[in-house]
């Protein structure tokens, strides 16, 4: 019997409603040009596979309702700011863990 891993639109469909770090980091990519691919590959998606997950995420529940609210400068600047100070966190806890190489 062969174990297929769960590909990404599978994920999409089972995660509907729960905001991951890498969707937020996208919305926050993507508020900045509007352009999806460039959002992935920012948000830290493989080139080979940034347009496809890009236009996936695009399409997702969670992402859609962030986009419909309007944000001013500051509010962005403070979006970017929390996501900064989580990645902070992520590296504490890895490093705490041993998991550095992850």
């Amino acid at each position: 019997m062969r174990i297929r891993q769960m590909g990404f639109s599978s994920r999409l469909k089972a995660h509907r409603k729960i905001l991951t770090l890498e969707t937020l980091k996208f919305i926050v990519e993507y508020l900045k040009d509007r352009d999806a691919r460039l959002a992935a590959l920012r948000s830290g998606v493989p080139e080979t596979y940034a347009s496809r997950q890009g236009q996936w995420l695009k399409k997702h529940p969670i992402v859609l309702a962030s986009l419909e609210v309007d944000l001013d400068d500051r509010e962005l600047l403070k979006l970017n700011k929390a996501i900064a100070e989580i990645d902070r966190q992520m590296e504490i806890c890895k490093e705490l863990l041993g998991l550095q190489d992850f």
